[in-house]
């Protein structure tokens, strides 16, 4: 074997394992991947209108994703569908059990308060997500 045969030779296997590792880091930073079933839109209702909008205007996307959309750490498809209403709530305000579980980083984020008008909808729509 030529010097300009084992330069192409360790060339693909370079490729190979930097592709390789790729994959690898790829499904530990979103195991199941395309396999996750995306959320179901949400039901053409007002109230669920208006909650996306406070979603979005909230800028839950930094840390949630939906239907693959926004940061894929914190998926929140299917959420309705394993949630109750006062346990979506409680998630959403911080409080109760889910007091216990939240990371100090996710209670210093930007999230509405109990007496927060856009508070309904914005649970409205969170259920929807089923």
């Amino acid at each position: 074997m030529n010097r300009q045969s084992r330069a192409r030779w360790l060339a693909g296997l370079t490729a190979g394992v930097v592709v390789s590792l790729a994959a690898v880091f790829a499904f530990a930073r979103n195991p199941g991947g395309a396999a996750q079933p995306a959320a179901t839109a949400p039901a053409p209702d007002a109230r669920v209108a208006a909650g996306r909008a406070a979603f979005e205007r909230l800028n839950c996307m930094n840390c949630h994703s939906v239907a693959g959309k926004g940061n894929p750490a914190n998926p929140l498809d299917g959420v309705g569908a394993r949630l109750d209403a006062q346990g979506l709530r409680d998630w959403t305000l911080g409080q109760g059990a889910a007091a216990e579980k939240l990371s100090a980083g996710a209670r210093r984020q930007k999230a509405p308060t109990a007496n927060d008008p856009e508070l309904p909808a914005l649970l409205a729509y969170l259920a929807s997500l089923k």
